[in-house]
């Protein structure tokens, strides 16, 4: 069974994600520049999957991607054509064979798109140059515009001290759970049993989960998102769309008393701290206490 790989978030401007997200207790890794005209902005944690902040930081290698059929970047494109540029657009499982998950979603028809296979330098902090390669395979519910998924297989990855930045202020040890929402939940059965080769997905009769290592990943249907995280409804023409990540944190009243004295705007929900990922509407970031 494949893990949570990492999420990805989309942001118009990767500086002003970067100072939100430090304004909420996170620590952000230094901007990575990607061979086909985006750039990130990541957070690493101790417990849990990567976050990947998305932004264009080369407008003509960026038109030049989509127009040579990048999977990754064309998917974005869309992304921000629908939904604008705050938003929570991939999830990602790791993958032992990229290849291998591309024939299969093929073969289900719900191909994202072609295999993604690309390289990027990576400067350690000695100055050394080191290259960092992986393949990915894109996947797509048929009828969801914009809920995106992909596996990525990792072809090189040279040895990198994150320790600086697996510590957040606001305690987080890492996202226990991505939560997207669609009217009905049940219609994606079959397409996350080809997703996440789960056997043992969860079913109710308004939400759909599926436990994974490194976290779980949950369809819900509009009304159960207001309930749970006191969200309101899916914007309108998205069927399947990725609308937030659940944090589990050390100590719930210090991470409240940060967004206090950071005045970052929230409100408590079941004994979540809920909150937004991005200045402008888009999805959210809800705390819970660490059980």
């Amino acid at each position: 069974m494949p893990s949570i790989d990492h999420y990805v978030l989309v942001a118009g401007n990767l500086s002003l994600a970067r100072k939100h997200y430090q304004q909420l207790g996170f620590t952000v890794a230094p901007d990575g520049v990607h061979p086909f005209g985006t750039y990130n902005a990541n957070m690493y944690f101790r417990d849990g999957p990567m976050i990947e902040t998305l932004s264009i930081e080369n407008e003509r290698r960026y038109a030049e991607a989509i127009a040579a059929g990048n999977s990754f970047v064309k998917n974005d494109a869309i992304y921000r054509k629908v939904l604008g540029d705050a938003g929570f657009s991939h999830v990602v499982l790791t993958s032992d064979d990229a290849e291998s998950d591309h024939a299969r979603f093929v073969g289900k028809g719900v191909s994202g798109g072609a295999l993604v296979a690309f390289s990027r330098d990576f400067e350690q902090p000695d100055g050394r140059i080191e290259t960092i390669s992986a393949k990915l395979a894109f996947a797509t519910p048929t009828n969801a515009r914009c809920g995106f998924y992909f596996t990525c297989e990792d072809i090189a990855v040279p040895t990198i001290d994150r320790s600086s930045l697996l510590d957040h202020e606001n305690g987080a040890l890492g996202a226990v759970q991505a939560v997207s929402s669609a009217p009905d939940p049940l219609a994606y059965v079959g397409f996350l049993g080809t997703l996440f080769e789960a056997g043992a997905i969860q079913v109710s009769d308004r939400s759909v989960e599926c436990p994974l290592p490194k976290g779980r990943a949950t369809i819900m249907t509009p009304d159960q998102l207001a309930e749970d995280f006191g969200i309101d409804g899916a914007p309108s023409g998205s069927d399947l769309l990725h609308r937030g990540l659940v944090f589990e944190v050390t100590d719930l009243q210090k991470t409240e008393d940060l967004f206090t004295r950071n005045q970052v705007a929230y409100k408590r929900h079941k004994q979540r701290l809920v909150t937004q990922v991005s200045p402008t509407p888009g999805p959210f970031f809800a705390f819970e206490q660490l059980r």
